[in-house]
């Protein structure tokens, strides 16, 4: 397994190390079957909720929630979990009609594992995980082209000041084509609306900032941006933020309040042998890098406001290559 690199910006804003989640997407394993192989490689015990989600509760990580990603199947199991515990006074009542969705539902409907936040240093521990899945059958974005299957990474910010912010999207900005070639994104899951790329206004609005109010970010992110159908989605950044002033302008309660971006362009090829969750926070790792060297944030970012003044241009993007040698000099391959 390859090294999670370590980004130069290693604390948050309590001035602890700064933690990452994950959240992966995958077929052809049924919810108990997964649960039972994060308790064994994780060492940790089963919490069921429902036929359609449980917790994994792991030694010194935290929780890890597993579910079958569908809603309608969750919010059924929910209810008639909650009616069958009334009449019958059991926890999780056996339910034959929920057991039969849950598994017809399994085979074309991704289970998704959702990790707790982990110190970037002990990322690797997941890494036993994701090979004991693989080995039970665990099927990912390679497998069918109905299996548009992602891998989300949920960085914590080193600190919320508005310069921060604006440093890490000017790098994602830059680097937003480019990343779709270094992640090698698969075909089908460019087609589903999940993982947008940012208009092209907003790309020019992001570029110009200098120096710029945290309500005025908020509010330009907003504006080109209401959904979070976005590779890089700010949302549950900006509730944490400013709950009230995002919640003016959507309301979805699928947004989570959390300090930290929801990265979600990276495949979950995870029944590729070869398929390491530490690639794709490595390529993740060009956008740390950018971000934290003003130097080289800059002459990018001139490279990409030249570009934009061309009417026609036949050379493409010019600064890819730099983003290559970074990427290479960073051995986030």
């Amino acid at each position: 397994m390859a090294a999670y690199r370590l980004p130069e910006w290693r604390n948050n804003f309590q001035g602890n190390e700064r933690r990452v989640g994950f959240e992966l997407e995958f077929a052809g394993l049924e919810m108990p079957v997964v649960a039972e192989i994060l308790a064994d490689s994780l060492g940790g015990s089963i919490n069921p909720e429902t036929h359609a989600e449980c917790q994994v509760e792991a030694e010194d990580l935290g929780s890890f929630k597993v579910e079958l990603d569908w809603h309608f199947a969750k919010e059924t199991a929910k209810q008639r979990a909650a009616q069958h515990a009334a009449e019958f006074e059991h926890d999780i009542p056996d339910d034959p009609f929920i057991e039969w969705l849950t598994k017809i539902a399994s085979q074309v409907v991704p289970v998704e594992v959702v990790c707790p936040p982990i110190v970037i240093s002990r990322l690797a521990v997941l890494d036993k995980m994701v090979v004991a899945l693989r080995q039970a059958g665990a099927l990912g974005t390679e497998e069918s082209m109905v299996y548009a299957f992602g891998v989300h990474i949920n960085p914590e910010l080193p600190d919320l000041e508005p310069k921060t912010i604006v440093r890490y999207l000017q790098a994602f900005c830059v680097c937003q084509s480019w990343l779709v070639k270094a992640h090698e994104v698969d075909p089908v899951r460019r087609l589903t609306p999940y993982i947008n790329l940012y208009p092209a206004d907003y790309l020019m609005q992001v570029m110009s900032y200098t120096d710029v109010t945290m309500d005025a970010l908020i509010d330009d992110y907003l504006q080109w941006n209401p959904t979070r159908n976005r590779a890089l989605d700010l949302t549950p950044l900006f509730k944490f933020i400013d709950q009230e002033r995002l919640e003016s302008k959507l309301t979805d309660p699928r947004i989570n309040s959390r300090p930290t971006f929801h990265y979600r362009m990276p495949n979950c090829a995870i029944e590729n042998p070869t398929w390491t969750l530490s690639r794709a926070w490595n390529i993740w790792s060009v956008i740390e890098y950018l971000a934290s060297h003003d130097e080289q944030l800059s002459e990018l970012r001139i490279k990409f406001l030249d570009h934009q003044e061309k009417l026609i241009s036949l050379e493409g993007e010019p600064w890819h290559p730099d983003l290559d040698r970074i990427s290479k000099n960073l051995g986030s391959e």
